[in-house]
């Protein structure tokens, strides 16, 4: 048996949407999960945002997405992060303690002659205040 969602509620979530509350945001905040809340304004035929899809690569058969911290990575497969997925194809694995960094800066640059290997203690020390895959600051805002 199922229950009807009431139209007040409803509302109250789609405020929130509007807002640019995402879907599992306005579910968390009423204490559903998101597919309700997409079943409940699918039902009242309340109109959606539209997703913009994430920019992608194919290198070597496999998708790579843009993330929010600018580098590309696979999504499917290993996670992995495509500019050291070209420098090992060029060069070998990367050894342990070793990063590979952008010469000018551009993380969606990933041809050959624009990478370089360092070792991670060297790597901080000169682009750290700039941020890398891993830390904040090298995630757009």
């Amino acid at each position: 048996m199922s229950c009807k969602p009431d139209v007040k509620t409803t509302k109250e979530m789609y405020a929130l949407y509007q807002k640019g509350y995402s879907l599992t945001q306005v579910g968390k905040s009423f204490g559903v999960s998101r597919q309700s809340v997409f079943k409940r304004f699918q039902r009242r035929k309340l109109e959606l945002r539209t997703i913009e899809p994430l920019p992608f690569i194919t290198y070597q058969g496999k998708k790579y997405t843009r993330r929010a911290n600018g580098y590309y990575a696979c999504t499917n497969g290993i996670r992995e992060f495509l500019h050291r997925v070209i420098w090992e194809n060029h060069n070998g694995k990367i050894p342990a303690k070793y990063d590979i960094h952008h010469k000018d800066g551009d993380k969606t640059n990933n041809r050959i002659n624009n990478l370089e290997l360092y070792s991670k203690s060297e790597h901080t020390r000169l682009f750290g205040h700039k941020g890398n895959q891993y830390s904040v600051a090298g995630a757009k805002r």
